[in-house]
């Protein structure tokens, strides 16, 4: 398996054990100084990468469409309407996108990509640079997961 896949399986690994031992009650606090909360920044982690790597391979489907404009950048908990996915929902949503990213990216990796979406300078113009780059996004997640969770205890 290649390095940024395995990075990425592990950093999702992280996450879902991380969301796990946080009870549901939990997940809609938002303290002091956090733009977010859980459920924003689970949500945030999954619509992220359904947004970055569909733009990497135009061939791959985003699922849960409806959930971008919930959880992509500039999107907040006050805004929500009364209803949104449940900590299960998304758990279980994050658990089934890894395997599906694994499966259909596994071998294109090298591959260009279909758009080259430039960050802040830099290009992602490989299927790969687009799962490492989501792969660090998470990552920033994780320490935010991190800190709301020693934070609300």
């Amino acid at each position: 398996m290649m390095i940024p896949m395995t990075q990425f399986k592990y950093s999702r690994t992280s996450t879902l054990i991380l969301l796990n031992k946080v009870d549901e009650e939990l997940w809609d606090i938002q303290p002091e100084g956090f733009p977010n909360t859980f459920r924003w920044n689970a949500g945030h982690i999954y619509s992220t990468a359904e947004d970055f790597l569909s733009e990497a391979d135009d061939s791959y489907e985003v699922t849960l469409p409806e959930w971008d404009k919930l959880f992509l950048d500039g999107t907040r908990p006050s805004e929500w309407p009364e209803t949104v996915p449940s900590k299960e929902d998304i758990m279980n949503e994050l658990k089934k996108q890894e395997d599906r990213i694994e499966a259909f990216f596994k071998d294109k990796l090298n591959n260009k990509a279909s758009s080259v979406r430039d960050v802040n300078g830099m290009k992602l113009s490989t299927i790969g640079a687009a799962l490492q780059f989501v792969t660090w996004h998470e990552g920033i997640h994780i320490g935010v997961l991190n800190a709301l969770s020693k934070i609300i205890k």
